[in-house]
């Protein structure tokens, strides 16, 4: 069965100008909220800014977080390490790869001390690869990083906006069982790709999806009223039998919470409509 998760600060008050933001006043309390929404896990958010004060960068954050899973029964799968997205692994100095690695080798053994399956690795936006070159320098750097995971059987996954075919040569060519692909719907939706063939092309390597809807070139809206073919999308997950998690990094606002369960009810109304075809189809009146 697929765990449904929602990404950190979608069941907090939104940051003015910010998509997407850390919740610093009221992470603890998201833990309750996602309880009460009735999600399954939390995807931690890593950014750049003020990352030595992340909870999960400190053994007493280590803690506090351990606490909130033990009360709540809300546990992390995830990280998602948008710090990677101003840091990249390439068009750098090798002062400041080397900096990167440092932080993405952290962050791995803190993510096994909790547990953690999957770390999503941002390849867009500033630090998108552009040529074939970047390609080899992004795969080189994380090396170490992905022997270092299977050891903790974590995964990487990275989040390209590459079209499929693009995007399943690199993970290919990185040829290690720690990487795969962390899908984002909307992302790809607002490209123009078609997101249900683009799963059915990259399904070996999926280890996480996120599920937000953007219309063809536009911002993020709620799920439904953008251009995401979500019921071929999930149509194609079943018939693959995907079981990994899908984490909402949905359009928020100021409700949020009845945002999240709306996004919630939307996700689990289009699992379960799949799972009565399949049904119908093996026991047809």
């Amino acid at each position: 069965m697929n765990e449904i998760g929602i990404m950190q600060g979608r069941l907090s008050p939104p940051v003015l100008g910010r998509l997407q933001a850390f919740p610093w006043s009221s992470w603890e309390q998201e833990f309750s909220r996602a309880r009460a929404c009735r999600f399954d896990t939390i995807e931690w958010l890593f950014e750049a800014d003020r990352y030595e004060q992340n909870p999960i960068w400190t053994e007493t954050g280590l803690e506090r977080i351990r606490q909130q899973i033990a009360d709540t029964g809300i546990h992390l799968r995830s990280i998602c390490a948008t710090y990677f997205m101003t840091h990249p692994f390439f068009r750098v100095s090798e002062q400041e790869r080397a900096n990167s690695l440092s932080v993405l080798n952290g962050l791995i053994k803190r993510a096994a001390a909790l547990g953690i399956r999957s770390i999503v690795v941002p390849v867009l936006e500033m630090s998108e690869v552009r040529t074939d070159s970047e390609k080899i320098q992004l795969l080189g750097a994380l090396s170490e990083p992905l022997s270092l995971a299977v050891t903790d059987g974590i995964r990487l996954g990275l989040e390209t906006e590459l079209p499929a075919s693009e995007y399943r040569d690199l993970i290919e060519q990185g040829n290690h069982p720690a990487l795969g692909v962390c899908y984002d719907t909307g992302n790809a939706a607002a490209r123009g790709y078609d997101i249900a063939a683009d799963v059915r092309t990259l399904n070996p390597f999926l280890c996480g999806v996120h599920i937000k809807d953007r219309r063809h070139g536009g911002p993020n809206v709620l799920l439904g009223q953008g251009d995401a073919n979500f019921v071929g999308f999930f149509r194609v997950l079943a018939e693959l039998g995907y079981a990994g998690p899908f984490v909402l990094e949905t359009a928020s606002g100021e409700d949020y919470l009845g945002m999240a369960r709306r996004h919630l009810k939307f996700v689990k109304d289009s699992l379960a409509s799949n799972k009565s075809m399949e049904a119908s189809t093996m026991w047809p009146d």
